[in-house]
């Protein structure tokens, strides 16, 4: 089987290095369609967004993946159809996941599937608390005589 003349694609989401695809006969990865959503997930910062707005009460002196890392990792995964995150044991060594999540082929692997469930639970029960804290806060309370409000008084 002969491959096509198709061009060098190139993209520069990772700062430390350029990111150039080509095709190879060699069966390498599956999800190297994700990188063009990626490149343009640099523009928009949808990723950065997102995990910027999930609390993250972990130490960062003991931590090893980033929360923005395991963001990406979990969000390109369910664009590439891996909904279960039982298959981030296997995709967490895969180059084109690295370069998803800003790591080079070469570095550390990605965070574990236990590692993502922790976080996901725990993001989410940190910002449901956070919202919780707003919402009682400021709420008002009206009485046919008067509003008074309730809450902190601060």
């Amino acid at each position: 089987m002969s491959l096509q003349a198709v061009p060098l694609l190139s993209f520069d989401f990772l700062p430390s290095r350029p990111v150039e695809i080509e095709v190879s006969p060699a069966p390498l990865t599956s999800d190297a369609g994700l990188v063009p959503i990626r490149q343009r997930d640099e523009q928009l910062r949808l990723t950065q967004q997102f995990a910027a707005a999930l609390d993250d009460p972990r130490d960062p002196t003991l931590t090893k993946q980033s929360l923005l890392s395991m963001v990406r990792q979990r969000v390109y995964g369910i664009l590439a159809d891996y909904e279960d995150q039982n298959d981030h044991d296997t995709l967490r060594a895969d180059p084109v996941f690295k370069l998803l999540a800003d790591r080079l082929p070469e570095d550390r692997d990605l965070a574990s599937q236990p590692t993502l469930s922790r976080s996901a639970t725990c993001s989410w029960i940190c910002s449901s608390r956070r919202s919780t804290r707003r919402r009682t806060t400021s709420r008002s309370i009206s009485t046919p005589s008067t509003t008074r409000r309730t809450g902190s008084s601060s």
